[in-house]
């Protein structure tokens, strides 16, 4: 096993270079081929993203630009692999519980996880109550960034990794899971996810690009959630399914925000943004945003609590999901 700073090292120098070639063009126009990793290359690994989309002049939409640095945790299972494997997405709070919660888990089903950090590398501390310091569509090209390295990685299997994201890194999930990213950041047999699994992402926004998915969704939401509602979410499954899409939800009764990660308690949070009566109409997924679709939408406050049940039962349907999905 390589020690941080050494190998944190050597992936920076080479992904450097790799950066400078990239930039002179937008992210769909190629993709930057990522080194492979070392075969004992665990823990904390820092990697480049498969470019980053930036607010344009008026800040109503966005463009891409070049690849930013940001880094991730990486852990195995007992075994010799090839293994499958799941990127995790943190919510507005930062990295803070979903190892946690999930990677141990995930592990013992024997999948890899690697655990993107989206804000430590952009210095960011949390977006709970930083509305626009970082939105969920600009976490887009981080997941993508992340795939490229597991799929070099000679001890990952590249035709079997998934993205799982919470909160704000389900929303992030959700976005990933459309054709548009797929074309702009895996195009011409780049490597891509199998499969993508949302924990109660917000799912109010309305643009084009969110009607073809790139590979299943399966979406997970508790239906009291008052942050990131069910309703919106279900909606959308059934439409998105109606049109033969492969997209399912799984709502849980009496389910709120974070089911599976927070203390077994309601806990209201005052201070965090709350969209969730924004319901933003949009011309496209970069934008912008028809300003009457939010106007005085944005409200604050919203409720977190834990729910052992619905998070035993999220592990168990989880599991089937992920046994069909991803063999």
């Amino acid at each position: 096993m390589l020690g941080f700073s050494r190998q944190e090292a050597h992936i920076r120098t080479i992904l450097r270079l790799l950066a400078l070639i990239a930039v002179g063009g937008c992210a769909s126009d190629a993709v930057v081929p990522t080194p492979a990793p070392a075969a004992e290359s665990t823990g904390a690994l820092s990697f480049m993203t498969a470019g980053s989309l930036q607010r344009g002049a008026n800040g109503r939409f966005f463009m891409s630009d070049g690849p930013a640095g940001i880094s991730g945790e990486l852990r195995f299972p007992e075994g010799k692999g090839p293994f499958p494997a799941i990127v995790l997405a943190h919510g507005c709070n930062g990295n803070r519980s979903v190892e946690r919660s999930w990677g141990e888990v995930l592990r013992g089903w024997g999948y890899a996880t690697f655990n993107v950090d989206s804000f430590r590398g952009r210095g960011i501390s949390e977006v709970c109550t930083q509305i626009g310091v970082l939105i969920p569509l600009q976490r887009v090209p981080d997941a993508y960034g992340a795939l490229r390295l597991l799929a070099a990685h000679p001890r990952i299997d590249p035709a079997r990794i998934a993205l799982m994201g919470f909160s704000h890194g389900g929303a992030l999930t959700m976005l990933a899971s459309t054709a548009w990213a797929k074309e702009t950041y895996a195009p011409r047999g780049a490597p891509s996810f199998r499969a993508f699994i949302p924990f109660y992402p917000n799912c109010n926004g309305v643009f084009p690009e969110r009607d073809r998915v790139a590979a299943p969704v399966r979406i997970h939401t508790g239906e009291a959630d008052d942050w990131t509602p069910a309703r919106p979410c279900a909606e959308l499954a059934a439409s998105l399914k109606a049109a033969g899409q492969d997209v399912a939800i799984t709502v849980y009764p009496g389910a709120h925000h974070a089911f599976d990660q927070a203390p077994p308690r309601e806990i209201y949070l005052p201070k965090v943004n709350n969209g969730s009566a924004c319901f933003p109409q949009l011309t496209s997924i970069l934008g912008p945003t028809s300003p009457g679709s939010v106007a005085g939408c944005l409200k604050k406050g919203a409720t977190i609590a834990g729910n052992p049940a619905a998070a035993d039962q999220a592990r168990k349907n989880l599991r089937v999901q992920l046994d069909q999905l991803m063999r």
